[in-house]
Parts: C-alpha cells; sequence; structure tokens
C-alpha cells in the first residue's frame, strides 16, 4: 500500500544512518579520501538493499574526473600605498584560492581597482564597470549584490539575482580582463563568520579535469574580512562605509587605487575521481520521463592543523540529506506499484567546493533534460523538533512549489519564503546548477514559522548555534541525547509526496514568466 510506503519514512532509521555517516570512521568525507570511499560504498549497498537499480549497468557510480589544488606555506598579498608596503595576514585577514587548475598566481605590481559589486547587468541598468579599465587589473568586490533600503523595484528588492553570486562576479571580472579578485567577506552578506574561512575547510579546490581552458578566469582570488577590507580603503584615504554606500548608490563609484599589489600563491596539484552515487526506480510506462532527487554526501574532510578534534563530521550538513535520500528509495520501492516515471536518487559529489557533482550531472545528464520533470534537492535538515512549516528557498520561481504545497498538508505544515533572503541560498545548493540550464529544481527545509520563530527563544538560539557555532566545523556532530528528528522525518514523507505525485502524473512543471531559467526551459520543450 501507498501508506505502507509513506509510514516506511522514520526517524529512528533516519538516525542510524545520519550517525554513521557522520562518525569520526568516515573521516569527514572528503572528495578523493578513504573517506569518500567508505561513504561511497555505504551509500552504494544502502540503495541496493532499498531495492532501487544502479544508474547505469551494474554499478550506482558516476566518476568524476577532477584536479585538487591545495594551497601552500606562503601566500602573499601586500599593497604599496604612499610609498610604503603593507603586508596583510594570511588567514587572520585574507584567505587565498587558486583561480585555475594549474594552481599558482605571481601578480606582481599590479593595478587595483574597486568595481562595486562587480556586476554587468544591463537589463537591470547597471554596469559598475562602465567606467573603468581592469585590463591586467586586480578588482575589489563586494559580496552580494547592490541594495536600497525600502525599495522594493530595485534590482528585485530583498530577492537576489545571479548577479549575487561570487563565481558570476569571478567570471565576469575575468572576462572583462582581471587577473585576480579581492572579494570583501561580511557576515551579513555570506551569511556565515569570517571564521568559517579562517578556521578550515578552505585549504584546497577543485576544478573538472577537462575545464575548457579556453575560458577566461582570473588566476587567482582572495577573500578579506571586513577589517581588513577597512584597514585596505583607509591606507588609500578612502572611508570604506563611505564607499560602500556609493557602491549601492550608483554604478558610478568604480575607481582606481593609487598605488599596487602583489599576491603570490602556489598550490600543490593532484588528479583525483570522485563519484556521484546514483540509484533508480524504473518508470512503469514513462522510463525516459524522470523526477530526481539529489542530496550532497560530500564535507569538508579533515583539517590537521587544528587543535583538538580535526574532522569535519558533517552530521547535519549533510549526512540529514543522505539520510533523507536513502530512505526515499526505500519508500519508493515498497509502492504497490512503480510510478509512471522514473525516480533517480543521486547523493552528489563536491558540493561543499562549487556544486561541482550537481554541475556534472548537467553537463552529463542521467536523464534528458527536456525530460527532467523536477529536481528535488535536500540538504540540511534542522533536527530541532516537529515544525509548522516548510521554507522554500526561490519562493514563487518555478510550479514544483504547488506539490510543496498540497504535499506539506501530509504532515500539518504549510509553505513560506525563505526569511533571509540576503544570504543567497537559492545559489547556493545543488538546485541552482540544473536551474541555470532551464530544469526546473528546487530546495525545500523544514523550520518554524517565520512570524513565530521570535516567540521561541530556546528554539532561536540553537539555530544561532548552529550557524556560528557548527556550521562547516567539527562541532556539527549527530548527538542522540540532544537531536530530535521528527521535524526531519516531516520533511522526507514531505520530499516523498512531492515526488510521487509528479511521477505519477503528466505534469512538466515550469518557472515563473519573467526568471531567466524559464526562457531555457521554453526553448528546451520546445525541441
Amino acid at each position: 500500500m501507498a501508506d505502507e510506503a509513506f509510514t516506511s519514512i522514520t526517524k529512528e532509521d533516519l538516525a542510524v544512518h545520519i550517525e554513521l555517516l557522520s562518525s569520526d570512521a568516515f573521516e569527514g568525507r572528503a572528495p578523493g579520501t578513504a573517506g569518500e570511499e567508505k561513504t561511497v560504498s555505504y551509500v552504494s549497498s544502502q540503495f541496493e538493499r532499498a531495492g532501487a537499480q544502479p544508474w547505469k549497468r551494474k554499478s550506482y557510480e558516476q566518476p568524476i574526473p577532477l584536479v585538487e589544488v591545495t594551497r601552500k606555506d606562503g601566500a602573499v598579498f601586500s599593497v604599496e600605498a604612499n610609498g610604503a608596503k603593507e603586508t596583510f595576514k594570511l588567514l587572520d585577514e585574507f584567505v587565498p584560492f587558486a583561480g585555475t587548475p594549474k594552481g599558482a598566481a605571481d601578480l606582481k605590481n599590479a593595478r587595483l581597482v574597486f568595481a562595486g559589486y562587480g556586476v554587468d547587468a544591463p537589463e537591470l541598468g547597471w554596469n559598475d564597470y562602465q567606467n573603468i579599465d581592469v585590463e591586467g587589473a586586480i578588482v575589489v568586490l563586494m559580496r552580494g549584490e547592490p541594495a536600497r533600503e525600502n525599495d522594493e523595484d530595485f534590482f528585485w528588492g530583498r530577492e537576489l539575482t545571479e548577479y549575487y553570486h561570487y563565481q558570476k562576479k569571478y567570471e565576469t571580472a575575468a572576462q572583462k580582463g582581471a587577473v585576480g579578485a579581492i572579494l570583501i567577506h561580511t557576515e551579513e552578506s555570506a551569511g556565515w563568520p569570517w571564521s568559517l574561512l579562517s578556521g578550515g575547510g578552505a585549504g584546497s579546490s577543485q576544478y573538472f579535469i577537462d575545464e575548457a581552458q579556453s575560458e577566461a578566469s582570473l588566476e587567482v582570488s582572495l577573500q578579506i574580512s571586513e577589517p581588513a577590507a577597512k584597514r585596505l580603503f583607509s591606507l588609500y584615504g578612502k572611508d570604506y562605509d563611505d564607499v560602500i554606500q556609493q557602491a549601492n548608490e550608483s554604478a558610478d563609484a568604480s575607481f582606481v587605487f593609487d598605488g599596487t599589489a602583489d599576491i603570490r600563491f602556489a598550490g600543490q596539484r593532484r588528479k583525483l575521481s570522485s563519484s556521484n552515487v546514483i540509484a533508480k526506480i524504473q518508470g512503469a510506462s514513462q522510463p525516459d520521463e524522470c523526477v530526481i532527487y539529489t542530496a550532497h554526501w560530500d564535507h569538508v574532510g579533515v583539517n590537521t592543523e587544528l587543535e583538538g578534534d580535526q574532522i569535519f563530521n558533517g552530521a547535519l550538513d549533510n549526512a540529514t540529506g543522505i539520510a533523507a535520500l536513502i530512505e526515499l528509495a526505500e519508500a519508493f520501492n515498497k509502492l504497490p506499484e512503480a510510478p509512471r516515471r522514473s525516480v533517480y536518487f543521486i547523493a552528489t559529489a563536491v558540493e561543499e567546493k562549487g556544486l561541482l557533482g550537481a554541475q556534472y550531472l548537467v553537463d552529463h545528464p542521467v536523464c534528458a533534460p527536456e525530460k527532467t520533470v523536477a529536481v528535488l534537492n535536500i540538504d540540511s535538515l534542522f533536527p530541532f523538533g516537529s515544525f509548522e512549516a516548510m521554507t522554500i528557498v526561490g519562493y514563487g520561481y518555478s510550479e514544483i512549489q504547488d506539490e510543496f504545497a498540497a504535499a506539506v498538508k501530509t504532515v500539518n505544515r504549510v509553505i513560506q519564503p525563505d526569511s533571509n533572503p540576503e544570504i543567497g541560498g537559492f545559489f547556493r545548493n545543488d538546485a541552482y546548477p540544473f536551474a541555470k540550464a532551464g530544469i526546473p529544481a528546487i530546495y525545500a527545509v523544514g523550520g518554524p514559522l517565520n512570524e513565530k520563530i521570535e516567540d521561541d527563544p530556546a528554539l532561536l538560539q540553537r539555530f544561532i548555534d548552529y550557524g556560528t557555532n557548527k556550521y562547516h566545523k567539527p562541532a556539527d556532530e549527530y548527538d542522540a541525547e540532544t537531536w530530535d528528528l521528527r521535524g526531519v522525518e516531516e520533511d522526507v514523507k514531505v520530499f516523498f509526496e512531492v515526488g510521487r505525485s509528479l511521477a505519477d502524473s503528466e505534469k512538466f512543471p515550469n518557472w515563473r514568466y519573467d526568471l531567466p531559467f524559464r526562457t531555457l526551459r521554453d526553448r528546451m520543450m520546445a525541441k
């Protein structure tokens, strides 16, 4: 019976998977490590146990050839101002990243240019580069995008556009001729504290091994702390707050610093192969059409430079999502008959280093894009008890939301918009690479009602504590005594109902008419 499939999803079963996947034995689940081998083996075995078929031949794995660049000691960022050289402190003030798979950069006496938010958006009437030349320069950029208080008609108001994303900024800067970029980190714009970057998980980067070298790319990028940015601006007689205010008000705020900058970066390169783990339930009558569930299996591994606990266990992020995938595969297999359409369960790799596993799926699809009904992404489910709501990140963006609005009723919830869209959650999860390609995709997560969270200080504190003290830190561990998985069970049941509905229907959800993804989807479906 279908009810048996629904009720087979339990918090007790979820806990078993979460506890094991986030144990020290899995070494933080970093790609290209023994932790990956254990993770891929476990997820594959659980898909098999659940009765889901391998996606191709006899293997659940989709190999992804990569190059990893690990930062060596000795990275340098310094500037010349007023005839004197000023050097910034690695990790305390800046964190460098390789710009290309070659993993090295040595920029000397480069022009330093402030380019506002690094946005060139003709459709929005905004171009931070309109009056400056950045050929051969290092650009200094703000995170996020321009914002005007209480002006909902400016850009998209509180809702962000693709120009928010740092990768879009870097692509634009490289296309304009820049050789490096310095991104100013603020906790407000990033959504996490500087300690997340300086404390671990930022020592390596991954790239596709077959990445087109003909595409413009930066040689190196840095993120600098807000105090460091203020020091940088003051060295040139600029008031940081005034500059940022001008950058929000006008695309004419860009300027050339009266001095130069040096950036030196060296990295250790190695080739590695990571893997997406893919299982499916074959559709009964339309097997070429599909619904896809995704959740990333990777986390950030081990940082041997830390004192004390060095393992980033990633219990909430994202052992919860992988546990959900396994339970969903088992639930679909318990249905009295297979749905009309095929259903894929995909544990993606290398999410933490730039959504690379999801992007690889887009570039190497397991189901034709025009036959892909929807992508349902599961990431970081909160073990804080039963919830009244499910937050849709990118509220109103696609017709998949209608399915969630119906499905949440099965667990006595309602849907709601993201209460903090300014941190760009829509662009920071595995649904986004599919969205960029025009394929309808959604990320949703259970939580308290936005209007009631302030009424429960203890619950609010649990969310704050996770974001401040546990997110991407060794403290993100499973704790049977304090974790309450009732809400996680509800989340997974909602995802099950959404997927089952879409897999048994003839619907092909689309994007909202004014989104750029809509044009891509319409063109795709017209073939």
